[in-house]
């Protein structure tokens, strides 16, 4: 069975990614159109998009980064365990801003990784209903996170050893190098991952869909919108999952995917040579480095 801190942290989910740009109200917009979820302004200059299993914030700030993102305990008692666990290993432990207390509820704190972002931790409130009005709506949950790096191995030990994600694959050079690292925090074969690159910031968000027919109808509404596919659809060999990515305004990339693998908690890590077939097995992969 995983150590201590793994068991702390299994069937914690990603809940919410804060995006920030030029102008957050337009991105918010776009985002909304795309989910067909509400914004509302949470706070001077502050939007969210909120909906049924999916959760974002955006800010006035630097273009294409990912300042924030949170992830979400079922209960307290186990948000509270966990916390104590990283205070006895001595992990810096911050107060959420007021802001984003007002949002995501007290139970919350955050720390920061070795590319100084901020990951948030906290109970999960409760979740939004699909509006039953639109008849169209698509499900779509907010699944995982992903982030380019200089320095892969000390983001993997940091995730993996300090806050408890359980590594699921790696991808290695021939040297042996470490160039992506996959990680679960619930039986979903990974809700971070962290790809090396020649500099660290955010790579993309996924949003897990019922079933292979949901890539298709999501396909198809992007394709309403005017929504290019950028990459895909392929299935990834790392996660088996298929999938297909679009950008967003700022050109950063958002996946949408289907059938992601499902790990045991005690299921070791599989290694997969650096090459295309670990991102795509059915044609042309996006290779970071």
């Amino acid at each position: 069975m995983p150590h201590s801190a793994n068991t702390l942290l299994w069937n914690a989910r990603l809940l919410l990614v804060e995006r920030a740009t030029e102008d957050a109200h337009a991105c918010a917009e776009w985002y909304s159109q795309l989910l067909g979820d509400p914004v509302e302004q949470v706070a001077d200059d502050v939007w969210q998009v909120r909906g049924a299993d999916r959760w974002m914030l955006f800010r006035t700030g630097t273009p294409k980064t990912v300042p924030l993102v949170v992830y979400a305990f079922p209960g307290v008692e186990q948000w509270a365990a966990y916390r104590a666990q990283l205070q006895t290993m001595a992990i810096e432990l911050h107060p959420v801003a007021a802001g984003l207390a007002a949002i995501v509820g007290d139970n919350a704190f955050g720390l920061r990784d070795p590319d100084r972002r901020m990951v948030v931790f906290c109970v999960a409130p409760q979740t939004e209903a699909a509006p039953p009005e639109v008849a169209e709506y698509l499900p779509a949950r907010l699944q995982h996170f992903v982030v380019a790096s200089t320095q892969t191995v000390a983001m993997l030990e940091f995730y993996r050893d300090a806050l408890g994600f359980i590594e699921s694959d790696r991808v290695v050079d021939n040297d042996g190098d470490l160039s992506s690292a996959f990680m679960r925090s619930d039986a979903e074969h990974h809700s971070f991952a962290v790809f090396r690159a020649p500099q660290p910031g955010p790579d993309h968000h996924a949003y897990e869909v019922p079933n292979w027919n949901a890539i298709r109808d999501w396909a198809d509404h992007c394709g309403d919108l005017e929504i290019p596919i950028w990459w895909g659809p392929g299935r990834h060999g790392v996660g088996n999952n298929l999938f297909f990515m679009i950008e967003d305004p700022d050109g950063y990339k958002v996946e949408f995917s289907a059938e992601l693998e499902q790990m045991t908690a005690d299921q070791a890590y599989r290694e997969w040579p650096h090459g295309p077939r670990a991102l795509n097995l059915w044609g042309n992969a996006w290779m970071r480095s």
